[in-house]
C-alpha cells in the first residue's frame, strides 16, 4: 500500500475586484456579505470585527465547503 501525506489547500469561493480577494460569509449578522481576504494562502478561519460602533466581539467564521460559515462571537481580552 502506498501512503502519501499530501497537504491540500482548502477550497474557497472567492470573489475578486482588482487585486483584492473576498470570501463569502454565511450565517450570523453578516450573512450574504463578503469580507476581504489577506494576501497569500486562503485562511481557514476569519475573525471579522463585530457590527456597530464601540467595542463588540469579533465574529469567527470558518471555511467549510467553499464558504465562510458563522461559528461564534469571540470576546476580546480587555
Amino acid at each position: 500500500m502506498i501512503q502519501t501525506s499530501a497537504h491540500t489547500t482548502p477550497r474557497a469561493d472567492v470573489l475578486t475586484l482588482g487585486d483584492t480577494r473576498f470570501g463569502v460569509l454565511v450565517g450570523g449578522p453578516f450573512d450574504g456579505r463578503c469580507y476581504p481576504l489577506p494576501n497569500g494562502d486562503i485562511p481557514v478561519v476569519l475573525d471579522v470585527p463585530g457590527p456597530g460602533p464601540g467595542p463588540s466581539p469579533a465574529l469567527r467564521y470558518e471555511l467549510h465547503e467553499g464558504l465562510y460559515r458563522y461559528r461564534s462571537a469571540q470576546r476580546s481580552a480587555a
